[in-house]
């Protein structure tokens, strides 16, 4: 890990908040990195603390912040450093964005602020990281493609890899979605959305947890006290 946005990337795959990480400049500088481990042997952050090497790139943005005309408001100085990275780290980020990638933004954004309804929003909220990517990559699927009970299999195998979606193939619209994990309100709720906004309003969703309903012929789901009655 070398650049700044290489940190920012690292606290995503950890569920860190960006927001959280706190950029501070090294006292020590280094002409071959950005990031600086405050013990030799460390590859990624210790905490929330990042240190940077303020010339590594940005000279011309942190040389005066950094001169002695602030020494006598180090607090000031910390934070404006602190903001600063943060401004610099997004634009670094967004250079490498594809357009999908900013609809899948802009989709995220519009959830949040209701459209799909305040309690739709709360429940997008509880996906980070890896999770919410599929999410927004699979409505964006959804809107070009049209409703597709495949790619809603798909999209949940992704993210909950022992989740199984079974469609009756009478005219009776039922689905029904064996998750593969215990229930509990988070997991519950992701769902609910991922039904919400993927099936359609005329399918009757009946979700399963961690226990299967029996299936004849299958010795794996007919075990006695594993079943669930459906």
């Amino acid at each position: 890990m070398n650049y700044m946005w290489e940190a920012a990337l690292w606290a995503d795959a950890e569920g860190i908040a960006r927001e959280t990480l706190h950029f501070c400049p090294a006292r020590t500088a280094d002409p071959y990195r950005e990031i600086i481990p405050e013990h030799l042997n460390e590859r990624v952050p210790n905490g929330d603390r990042v240190l940077v090497n303020p010339y590594y790139r940005y000279g011309n943005v942190f040389g005066a912040l950094l001169g002695e005309s602030m020494d006598a408001h180090a607090e000031l100085r910390d934070v404006l450093f602190d903001i600063f990275a943060h401004c610099l780290t997004k634009f670094d980020l967004r250079e490498g964005l594809r357009r999908d990638e900013y609809y899948a933004g802009f989709l995220k954004e519009d959830i949040e602020a209701g459209v799909c309804g305040e309690e739709n929003a709360e429940r997008l909220r509880r996906f980070s990281g890896r999770k919410l990517r599929f999410v927004l990559s699979g409505l964006l699927s959804l809107y070009r493609t049209g409703t597709s009970m495949p790619m809603f299999a798909g999209l949940l195998r992704a993210i909950y890899p022992r989740a199984i979606v079974y469609l009756d193939v009478r005219d009776v619209r039922e689905l029904l979605i064996y998750a593969g994990e215990k229930k509990t309100p988070e997991l519950e709720a992701q769902l609910t959305l991922l039904c919400d906004l993927f099936v359609p309003a005329d399918y009757d969703t009946k979700l399963f947890w961690d226990r299967h309903f029996g299936l004849i012929g299958v010795d794996e789901t007919m075990e006695i006290g594993q079943i669930m009655m459906y």
